[in-house]
């Protein structure tokens, strides 16, 4: 009987370093893995699983393609999810749709843009098309406000407009690049909207080429089918992200877009 002593009091610590340290693991483990990860949800229903689970932290994808297709719906519904559901702040640069009428479209949906302002959440810039060498000029600034407003997101609603603007296209160019290299250095991963084609041997082609200098292509299609017109997504390319290569169907609700699962 004194042989099973030396037992009894090796079993007793193991079963308090089980009950006892454990816990702390598990509830500190979750929260770091937040901090860390190198993903950025859209939150658009069905999405996020096409692209390995987000965006890439940082960096500049151009949403692209045909008119009427829901690029601006898409795009800020990206960033009313960043202010509403992942405590991530963003700014809606315009060219194109004013601020008031923007607004208004997307209470549609819900999304009650004003009130996440007055929260601190979103904030709009307004830049009418023969300003945009002022937003150009402006770098700083705008780098001033996504200090101040921890903004993590940023969508620009349209380099079409801003593309327009310039006399020849070698100027044009210079300026797109000047704008890319300014979003690079805001460190907020960023949507940028413009108008796009397919090919007929399936390539897009951007309108302006900016598909050939940011990190990923996403196209949006508006396409008739008998008598009705059908919205569908390709994830063209993600640069550093094994996405899904099938173009979806996209559906439009009262909370906005949403990914069917089939393929067409």
């Amino acid at each position: 009987m004194a042989k099973k002593k030396p037992a009894a009091t090796r079993r007793a610590p193991a079963r308090r370093r089980e009950t006892g340290a454990a816990p702390a693991r598990q509830s500190a483990q979750p929260a770091a893995a937040a901090e860390e990860s190198p993903k950025v949800k859209s939150g658009i229903p069905g999405f996020d699983r096409l692209v390995g689970g987000g965006f890439e932290r940082d960096s500049v994808v151009l949403v692209t393609g045909d008119p009427g297709s829901g690029k601006t719906t898409f795009a800020t519904q990206f960033l009313c999810n960043g202010a509403t559901q992942y405590e991530e702040p963003g700014i809606l640069i315009t060219f194109e749709e004013r601020r008031e009428d923007l607004v208004k479209h997307m209470k549609s949906y819900g999304w009650d843009i004003e009130a996440l302002e007055n929260e601190k959440k979103i904030k709009i810039l307004e830049y009418p098309p023969h300003e945009v060498e002022r937003f150009i000029s402006e770098g700083e600034i705008i780098r001033d406000i996504i200090s101040d407003l921890k903004a993590k997101r940023v969508v620009i609603d349209s380099m079409t407009s801003f593309a327009l603007v310039f006399e020849n296209e070698y100027k044009m160019r210079l300026g797109v690049l000047k704008a890319i290299d300014s979003l690079k250095r805001w460190g907020c991963t960023t949507l940028l909207i413009s108008e796009g084609t397919i090919t007929e041997q399936g390539e897009v082609r951007d309108r302006f080429g900016i598909e050939y200098l940011v990190d990923g292509t996403i196209y949006l299609y508006n396409k008739r089918v008998r008598d009705y017109r059908q919205k569908l997504i390709e994830i063209v390319e993600l640069k550093g992200i094994k996405h899904d290569n099938a173009i979806h169907p996209l559906s439009f609700g009262r909370k906005g877009i949403s990914i069917e699962d089939r393929m067409i």
